[in-house]
């Protein structure tokens, strides 16, 4: 399991605040999660590329995160990892960055390998979470933005186990953020900003995002996310999740080579 924290905004903000200053912030959030962290700012959220940092060590061990901290932007897509597929690496790291394309994911995906095909782009890594994002990137059109998350989700339901497919997901002009599986995912609204997260940062009112919602969150309108069900009853009613908790003792170096002997088993026992 990992941690996501999203965020839009109507003109260039900083999270200083969520990332190391507030009641839980992201910082505090990485001594459990310590597999590594990324962020990817989007400075004007107007159709760009986003500026991804990437790190396969804790944010609390260095001075990194309070350097990324620094940084303002109108759109923000923010991870920290807890391996469960795939080593320690910077290519393991999220958000994973394409283009104007962004992606963090919680959760674990388990015969992951069977979302490649003739057009997805190999992964350069070895994350199950990797494989997610070349799948939606792949398959992703713009304009029809929703239907092409559906189809991606449906597409794992049908094809493999998980334990959670949670993600922002961000396409240089709008961040999405879905929850399906066993972690919770929350937005609250701030003044001129919108927020999503795994957990909330403070002890203001989060809204709890509920199973099979997807947020749209507009940083042109940060006041309320459009929210609807995504794949639906008939769907999620195929879905296989498991919680997945095989390791789930271990931190630091030995988690990141248990996460990464399990890939090797996994990639070598399932088939696309």
């Amino acid at each position: 399991m990992c941690r996501v924290l999203g965020c839009v905004a109507a003109e260039p903000v900083s999270l200083r605040h969520e990332l190391l200053d507030a009641p839980n912030p992201i910082v505090r959030q990485s001594e459990v999660h310590d597999s590594g962290w990324g962020i990817a700012v989007y400075p004007r959220a107007e159709d760009e590329s986003p500026v991804c940092t990437r790190f396969p060590e804790a944010a609390f061990s260095g001075e990194e995160l309070a350097a990324a901290s620094q940084q303002r932007g109108r759109m923000f897509n923010v991870h920290v990892r807890r391996a469960t597929i795939g080593g320690l690496a910077p290519e393991n790291t999220h958000p994973f960055c394409l283009g104007n394309y962004s992606f963090s994911h919680n959760g674990t995906i388990i015969d992951y390998t069977k979302l490649l095909g003739p057009e997805v782009r190999k992964p350069q890594g070895t994350s199950d979470s990797e494989y997610l994002f070349n799948h939606i990137v792949c398959h992703f059109d713009e304009e029809r933005a929703i239907e092409s998350l559906r189809e991606a989700v449906t597409t794992v339901i049908d094809r493999t186990a998980f334990s959670g497919i949670n993600f922002l997901f961000s396409d240089g002009e709008r961040l999405y953020a879905y929850r399906l599986g066993v972690f919770e995912l929350h937005w609250t609204a701030r003044p001129g900003r919108l927020l999503v997260a795994s957990e909330p940062t403070d002890d203001e009112p989060w809204h709890a995002v509920q199973q099979d919602v997807l947020l749209v969150c507009d940083p042109r309108d940060p006041e309320e996310p459009h929210a609807e069900r995504l794949v639906g009853d008939s769907v999620v009613a195929r879905a296989h999740i498991d919680p997945f908790d095989e390791g789930s003792e271990l931190t630091g170096r030995e988690r990141g080579e248990f996460a990464a002997q399990r890939a090797a088993r996994l990639a070598g026992t399932t088939s696309a």
